[in-house]
């Protein structure tokens, strides 16, 4: 097509008016495209939240999952302390009980102090038999009553284990 200006015909879509509006033009293409692929995990995210649907969950690649009939390693992994009596008291023991075993540890005088825990007995331990010890390191509910916040080390330690710390706080002063 071309355009009649005076005494001469102009054909269209040239001159600077022309290139000013492909350039534009372009440019605006560029832009759209850059917006539309720096949203999110895919090309084009529009709504790009859209993908966190249930209903969409469906496209989506599967997951790995644990082997229907896997089992636990056993022997159990051993354990980093020593396993004698000190070590394992400082382990289970010392956080409520104190190092010297006579109640005074940072989690129950914290427990006492700001939530007004009342202990069932008292948690000085130097002076209870060795056996006594023993039985409540055996029990797999709570050792002291359902009210006690003492947990049950019955499942979580052996017997060596429960045995070697009831023997190392009979050794401790009273």
């Amino acid at each position: 097509m071309k355009i009649w200006a005076g005494s001469h015909l102009i054909p269209s879509g040239t001159g600077k008016r022309g290139l000013k509006g492909w350039f534009i033009g372009i440019v605006t293409l560029f832009g759209i495209l850059v917006i539309g692929c720096s949203q999110g995990s895919y090309p084009v995210d529009i709504f790009y939240e859209q993908h966190y649907q249930q209903s969409y969950r469906s496209h989506e690649p599967p997951r790995l999952i644990g082997v229907a009939d896997a089992v636990a390693f056993y022997p159990p992994i051993v354990s980093t302390v020593t396993n004698t009596g000190a070590d394992l008291f400082l382990v289970n023991c010392q956080m409520c009980h104190g190092a010297d075993a006579q109640g005074t540890g940072p989690v129950l005088v914290k427990m006492i102090e700001n939530y007004g825990y009342e202990p069932i007995v008292s948690p000085n331990i130097t002076n209870r038999p060795v056996s006594f010890i023993a039985s409540r390191l055996e029990a797999e509910t709570r050792p002291l009553g359902p009210s006690s916040v003492m947990p049950p080390f019955g499942k979580l330690l052996s017997e060596a284990e429960r045995n070697a710390i009831a023997k190392y706080i009979g050794t401790l002063p009273k």
